[in-house]
């Protein structure tokens, strides 16, 4: 192969591998958002130190994005990944940590 017909060939080739990254690029953004929020009463919460013992319960649940307690009204905002968890789940999690939990409201997002 000559120096000539080699970079012919890369010349060839350099456009084809350019596009790539952004088709792939492409395929990725189609994904829908499958982010879910719900609102969890919660039981047996008689201090503050409750809330962080909630909030580490349901971090450890895979899919939990974000974690919000509040204490004066006795609930949990959950927002987490449907696709991994479900509300279930999370009602466990807080049931197994000493504060059993109900579901007050979901809110899709």
């Amino acid at each position: 192969m000559t120096i000539k017909s080699g970079l012919l060939l890369i010349s060839l080739l350099l456009p084809a591998t350019l596009l790539m990254p952004v088709a792939f690029a492409e395929t990725t953004e189609a994904q829908p958002n499958q982010q879910q929020s719900v609102t969890l009463k919660l039981e047996n919460m008689t201090c503050a130190m409750c809330t962080v013992t909630i909030k580490k319960a349901l971090q450890k649940i895979d899919g939990v994005q974000k974690v919000a307690v509040d204490y004066d009204a006795k609930t949990a905002m959950v927002t987490f990944d449907s696709h991994k968890t479900n509300s279930a789940a999370l009602i466990k999690a807080t049931t197994d940590a000493g504060y059993p939990g109900s579901l007050v409201t979901p809110i899709s997002q």
